[in-house]
């Protein structure tokens, strides 16, 4: 068994330090409670990665967890925002909708007295 290098367990640590700054941003974002399994699953694969003497393999597979823990946590909070975006657009829809009927009726209502109006100035 060979030893890594120090070049190789200087990029395995950056690696980490990189993952690690990736899930401390998740997890100061207002709704990462909502990811709170996945970034649970990178925190623990973080600290394993990140315990000296392990061997390169498991690091490097606790790394890959992490990263692919941190991709559905970013694809978690995504989708919820997304959706809350969407829920937002159709109140706003829903709103402008009615101010048109609104607006329609109170126009059919004025036609309809313009209309009897010029009946009655016929009539005279």
């Amino acid at each position: 068994m060979a030893f890594p290098s120090a070049a190789e367990v200087g990029a395995r640590d950056s690696q980490t330090a990189q993952l690690q700054a990736a899930l401390a941003r998740l997890e100061t974002r207002e709704d990462a409670e909502h990811a709170r399994g996945a970034l649970e699953q990178a925190r623990r694969a973080l600290g394993t990665a990140s315990t000296k003497g392990k061997d390169e393999a498991a690091v490097e597979r606790a790394q890959g967890i992490a990263r692919a823990a941190i991709t559905l946590a970013t694809r978690q909070l995504d989708r919820r925002r997304a959706q809350a975006d969407l829920v937002d657009a159709e109140r706003r829809l829903q709103a402008i909708r009615a101010r048109a009927d609104a607006q329609r009726r109170a126009l059919e209502a004025l036609m309809r007295e313009r209309a009897a109006l010029a009946r009655r100035m016929e009539a005279r």
